[in-house]
């Protein structure tokens, strides 16, 4: 069993499936200038290779529109509420129980603070988290460390105290640069996770309770 003081969690494809909430206002915004809608299983595949990649993918973009798109996205976003079963099945009871039994529980995303916050908040998780650290909190974003490092500096614990629960590569090679254990869900994002890297797969967000919570 790990030992932990602090779970960590990604957010997009790991607590929530924002995948058809992003598929459903790039397909509007598609629409508009006469394209066709894509497939969810385009956005999904998309949603960890970064915002402006993810708004080049969907709108066909090149850089020079990019940014412009990308703020329409994210105006858009947050005139939009976030569904509360686009919640992964079982996040929020694990992440009570898991707050209820002392851990301190953080969120790193690349997602904006500000739509991290808001995604949290109108999914009744906000209140648990002890520290939200988005893809603007601080210089860089992950893959590189410095979200974690400052979460941990924040919480006041050591890397070998902390566990970080992604679904990506992206959140793979954050943990392991930050040298925090990593656990990976399965039923995210996945963009190519190295599984031998893992300290524990999982695909159920109660797994958690059994590995950190065991009777």
């Amino acid at each position: 069993m790990l030992e932990a003081k602090a779970i960590l969690f990604d957010l997009d494809g790991t607590l929530i499936d924002t995948a058809p909430l992003i598929g459903e206002i790039f397909n509007s915004m598609r629409i508009e200038v006469g394209m066709q809608a894509l497939s969810i299983h385009n956005y999904r595949n998309w949603i960890s290779l970064g915002a402006l990649e993810l708004v080049n993918r969907a709108m066909g973009a090149g850089n020079n529109d990019s940014t412009i798109l990308l703020n329409e996205f994210r105006k858009r976003y947050r005139e939009l509420n976030t569904p509360h079963d686009s919640l992964f099945s079982g996040a929020v009871t694990v992440v009570n129980r898991l707050y209820l039994h002392g851990f301190k529980l953080a969120i790193c995303s690349n997602k904006p603070e500000f739509l991290c916050n808001k995604v949290l908040m109108e999914t009744g998780l906000i209140d648990y988290f002890s520290i939200v650290v988005g893809g603007d909190t601080v210089e860089n974003s992950k893959p590189n460390p410095e979200p974690l490092e400052f979460i941990l500096l924040n919480l006041g614990i050591s890397a070998n105290v902390a566990v970080f629960v992604g679904d990506s590569s992206v959140d793979q090679d954050a943990s392991i640069a930050a040298h925090i254990p990593f656990i990976f869900f399965s039923k995210g994002y996945d963009d190519g996770v190295d599984i031998t890297k893992t300290s524990y797969i999982i695909d159920d967000l109660n797994n958690l309770i059994e590995i950190f919570i065991p009777n």
